[in-house]
């Protein structure tokens, strides 16, 4: 059987395609994960990170290359190959000039696309494995008091395999800092793994973490490593920790004091000796409090804590994160946007950035691309927001009332906070018109979160819907 290689992503909508590349793939020890379409693609990577993306141009009724983008921001260390057809070499081009890796031709014989590939992974291996010390600074942008105390940490953690637990709001980089203490530590020529615990399914996160045998269930047609054997010399990032199913926190607390995990339908335990970091942007005291987390599980993870400020309260920092993002979209977009006037930059600088540094990012990346004449403007970064909605948006929360109204004062804050999210997701939901897609990009939450709250707080989704 051939040794673990990496995690791959294969869009495409032909099923006889994907059947085939993931047989190749999989023979040569590769993770094999399809989906057929731009949607499909955008939930994958948020539940794994992967070494490289194979991307179709021809996704039925859409066009592969509107997904690139997407791939590139969400997935900035994965390699992106594109699957082409002959009469569509020039659009495989043009993806290269937007930041694609390498292009294949439908056809081509799968050990040429396996030597290429391999060849690039290798490549950024090797360059990884050469940088400089400080390399694991790489997006981790600021000169603010908690992110120099954070910096500090990184280094004071180098040696040692810690437990980490991050905390921060959603888009304020905990990703990044997990990656820059998997970069700076003695395990950083191993693997590094991202998985979302709150995205998946309870029925398949635990074939995800801990592996399967062959037969263990329906779908079990081989046997499959989890992401913890496969990162067992390196680091696994449990994103959004919070939203683990309390059956799972058991499990994974189990494997953390015991160092050994169990497949599912396996009676052998496999001993791992994998680093983990967990990341969450829950008040998990909280969660601990109101029997949503287990106590034991959360002194387990907390050996450190991190905090991440929300970028509100580290304002100092974002000029910096400005002229950052301007530097790479320029670069990316072979644009020339000069940074911004002292005016626009007080804007930015004024303004509270409720999705926090990912907010920023995209705001920055909108005004690089809409730019005419080569100048950062604030219409162009918040083109998105129109005005008809916003008028719209303020109407129907200025309709449901005051939270006053409700009391919420006269509550302990455990319950106050529940109440909040209640009626938040609720008048959101009026905004939205029932479309819950809609609501996880306002909300900046994940659908799968979304939904446990929906469930959580007996809301109907269907009462909301027009018509």
């Amino acid at each position: 059987m051939s040794t673990y290689q990496g995690r791959l992503l294969l869009v495409d909508d032909d099923e006889k395609v994907c059947k085939f590349y993931s047989a190749t793939f999989a023979r040569e020890g590769y993770t094999v994960s399809t989906c057929n379409d731009l949607e499909a693609m955008r939930e994958a990577l948020q539940n794994h990170s992967y070494d490289a993306v194979f991307l179709d141009l021809n996704l039925g009724n859409e066009n592969g290359l509107d997904g690139l983008p997407h791939v590139l921001k969400n997935a900035p260390y994965s390699q992106v190959f594109i699957l082409t057809s002959q009469n569509n070499l020039d659009k495989a081009v043009e993806c290269m000039d937007a930041g694609a890796t390498w292009y294949f031709t439908k056809g081509s014989e799968p050990t040429e696309i396996l030597a290429k590939m391999n060849e690039f992974l290798q490549e950024k291996k090797n360059l990884e494995a050469n940088t400089d010390i400080e390399s694991w600074r790489d997006g981790l942008v600021g000169e603010s008091p908690a992110i120099k105390e954070t910096y500090e940490t990184i280094r004071k953690l180098k040696s040692v395999d810690s437990t980490v637990l991050i905390l921060g709001e959603s888009g304020t980089g905990k990703e990044i800092i997990a990656r820059a203490l998997h970069q700076s530590s003695d395990r950083s020529r191993g693997r590094f793994e991202a998985i979302n615990c709150g995205a998946i399914p309870e029925n398949l996160l635990e074939s995800e973490l801990f592996g399967h045998k062959k037969g263990a269930f329906t779908d079990a047609k081989a046997d499959r490593k989890g992401i913890f054997e496969i990162c067992s010399n390196g680091t696994l990032l449990l994103d959004e920790i919070g939203d683990m199913p309390l059956t799972l926190q058991t499990k994974l607390l189990r494997v953390l004091q015991e160092r050994q995990i169990m497949p599912v339908g396996s009676t052998q335990s496999i001993d791992i000796q994998t680093r983990v970091i967990a990341a969450t942007h829950r008040d998990i005291l909280d969660e601990v409090k109101s029997g949503r987390f287990r106590e034991d599980l959360y002194y387990r993870l907390s050996v450190v804590v991190i905090n991440i400020p929300a970028l509100r309260h580290r304002k100092e920092d974002i000029p910096l994160l400005v002229n950052y993002f301007l530097e790479r979209f320029n670069k990316r977009f072979k644009r020339n946007v000069e940074i911004p006037t002292t005016a626009t930059l007080n804007r930015l600088t004024n303004y509270d950035w409720p999705g926090n540094i990912r907010e920023l990012q995209n705001a920055i990346e909108r005004g690089v691309v809409l730019s005419s004449d080569n100048t950062l403007s604030v219409d162009n970064m918040f083109s998105h927001l129109h005005y008809s909605q916003r008028n719209d948006d303020k109407e129907v929360v200025a309709q449901q009332g005051n939270f006053e109204d409700h009391e919420i004062f006269d509550k302990p804050l455990t319950d106050a906070k529940q109440l909040f999210e209640k009626t938040y997701i609720e008048r959101m939901l009026r905004i939205c018109k029932g479309n819950v897609a809609e609501l996880a990009r306002k909300s900046g939450r994940y659908r799968a979160d979304l939904y446990r709250m929906l469930d959580r707080y007996e809301i109907k989704v269907d009462e909301y819907r027009q018509g």
